[in-house]
């Protein structure tokens, strides 16, 4: 009875004429523009990152970025599968800003411990989304993770109630898909509009040979554009989400691991060390991190470090290079009061003859006012 259904649809099917149907583009990825330096200071290259989803623990990104102080600026189209609700979730180490359609969604530009996220949106399926985000890192390992939450939505199963997905009874199904945005969705350049193809061949070998039950689950296709005019991005009310925010080098672990890194002959930036506007004094929140992390130094006796201090580029050069060698002999003088020998410390000012952010931008200059510990052979 059941094949006797199918002959009958697929002659039906036949005298109509070829099925029309939308092919949707397939994605390939973002393009990643990799720079040495915390602001894009120094473009090293370029190239095709199929998804969102890095983890380097004090590597190189790729060859010619050093492993620590770098950015990338990843840009592309993200087209949706479907219409409706999508959250986006990002986990970075250190900061981020997300743009949608020319629309920044996302500001968290500075130093931190891996945090996370979320950017709620209004998508339309098949429209394609320009995207830019940009990711710096600071030290130590980087994370940069982009996922996001897909709409519940309805799917229609294949089964023998609706003649394997050839008849419209779709069967209630809600979701909710929260996953590593695949490549198929991401184009390094604007994806073409949907190609028309003649579906009735694919209908006819379903119809012919049945698949198991459990392979005959399909996808909800992507809905066509309802007008020409580019739908806008509706943004609910913002709410970020932060989570797992600790201070870094606030446990003897986090200490242990910094020492560890200074060991293995690695540059590091004290984060949480940034000085007031012409002022050497400590500021109270680091003094915590220098006790645990002397107490870790205990553990590799010879390792010796030259404490380097810095400064922004206002007021005059040779004021500021001694103003950043009090910076650098203050954290000494703090390492050697709990128990680091002076012999092991040596500081050094240079001013602000080593930026690390914009001098011309206010909100970034403080982050040249720091302090870096590199070892000593």
């Amino acid at each position: 009875m059941r094949r006797i259904i199918v002959s009958c649809l697929i002659s039906g099917l036949a005298t109509l004429g070829p099925v029309a149907a939308h092919a949707q583009a397939v994605g390939d990825g973002l393009r990643g523009a990799y720079y040495d330096g915390m602001n894009f200071e120094h473009f090293i290259g370029a190239r095709l990152d199929r998804t969102i989803d890095f983890y380097w623990p004090n590597e190189q990104p790729m060859r010619g970025v050093p492993a620590e102080q770098f950015t990338v600026r990843w840009t592309g189209w993200l087209v949706p599968p479907t219409t409706g609700h999508y959250v986006l979730h990002l986990a970075v180490d250190d900061g981020a800003r997300l743009w949608l359609d020319g629309q920044q969604v996302l500001d968290e530009w500075r130093g931190q411990p891996l945090s996370y996220f979320d950017v709620p949106l209004e998508l339309e399926a098949g429209h394609p989304y320009r995207l830019r985000l940009d990711y710096c890192q600071y030290s130590l390992s980087a994370r940069a993770l982009l996922i996001w939450e897909r709409p519940r939505h309805t799917e229609t199963l294949s089964s023998w109630r609706n003649l394997w997905g050839l008849t419209e009874a779709p069967i209630p199904f809600t979701k909710r898909i929260q996953e590593t945005i695949p490549t198929r969705y991401l184009f390094s350049h604007m994806p073409a509009p949907p190609k028309l193809t003649v579906a009735l061949a694919n209908v006819a070998v379903v119809a012919k040979q049945p698949l198991p039950p459990a392979l005959l689950v399909t996808a909800p296709a992507p809905a066509p554009p309802s007008s020409a005019r580019p739908p806008r991005i509706a943004l609910k009310p913002r709410v970020v989400a932060r989570r797992h925010r600790t201070p870094v080098a606030s446990s003897p672990r986090r200490a242990d691991t910094l020492a560890a890194h200074l060991a293995r002959g690695q540059a590091l930036t004290l984060r949480a060390l940034y000085f007031e506007q012409g002022k050497a004094d400590l500021p109270a929140p680091v003094q915590a991190s220098l006790d645990t992390l002397a107490q870790a130094l205990g553990h590799y006796p010879r390792l010796r470090l030259e404490v380097q201090g810095h400064t922004d580029n206002q007021g005059d050069p040779e004021l500021n290079r001694q103003l950043s060698q009090r910076r650098a002999e203050a954290v000494c003088q703090y390492l050697a009061a709990r128990g680091v020998a002076t012999a092991r410390l040596q500081p050094l000012g240079l001013g602000g003859t080593q930026p690390v952010a914009d001098n011309n931008l206010p909100a970034e200059r403080p982050r040249n006012r720091r302090v870096v510990l590199r070892p000593l052979p």
